[in-house]
C-alpha cells in the first residue's frame, strides 16, 4: 500500500463518516447540513474511485483535487469538530497531484482553490 492510497483511504473514511453524521444527526436542524452531507458523499465517491483505479486519469485527479478543496471548505466552515479533519483535504490534494511539471502543479492548485471557493456560499 502506497502513501497515496493511504491518504486517499483516510480522506474517504473521514468524508463518509462526517457525511453520515451530517445526514443522520444534523439534517433536521438546517437544510445546509443536507447539502453538506451531499458534498461529503460526492467527495467520498470521487476519492473512492481514485483509490480503486489502477491508473489515475487527469480528469479524475482534477475532480478529486476539486473535491479536496470543497471538503476543506465544508470542514472548516461548519461549527463542528470536523475542522480537526480539515487537513485531510490538502493531504488528499497532494496525493492526487502530479509534480512532473509546473503546469500540472498549477492546474492542481487551481482545482483545489476553485473547489474551496465554489462552496463558500454553503453555511449553516
Amino acid at each position: 500500500m502506497t502513501w497515496r492510497r493511504t491518504a486517499l483511504g483516510a480522506g474517504w473514511i473521514a468524508t463518509a463518516g462526517w457525511g453520515i453524521y451530517y445526514l443522520v444527526v444534523l439534517a433536521g436542524s438546517n437544510p445546509a447540513f443536507v447539502a453538506n452531507a451531499v458534498v461529503h458523499f460526492i467527495t467520498g465517491y470521487v476519492w473512492a474511485r481514485a483509490i480503486m483505479t489502477p491508473r489515475l486519469s487527469v480528469p479524475l485527479a482534477l475532480a478529486g483535487t476539486f473535491a479536496a478543496g470543497a471538503y476543506t471548505r465544508v470542514a472548516i466552515g461548519f461549527a463542528t469538530p470536523e475542522f480537526l479533519f480539515a487537513p485531510l483535504g490538502p493531504i488528499v490534494a497532494i496525493a492526487l497531484g502530479d509534480a512532473s511539471s509546473t503546469r500540472n502543479i498549477v492546474s492542481s492548485v487551481i482545482a483545489f482553490v476553485v473547489g474551496f471557493i465554489a462552496f463558500l456560499w454553503l453555511a449553516p
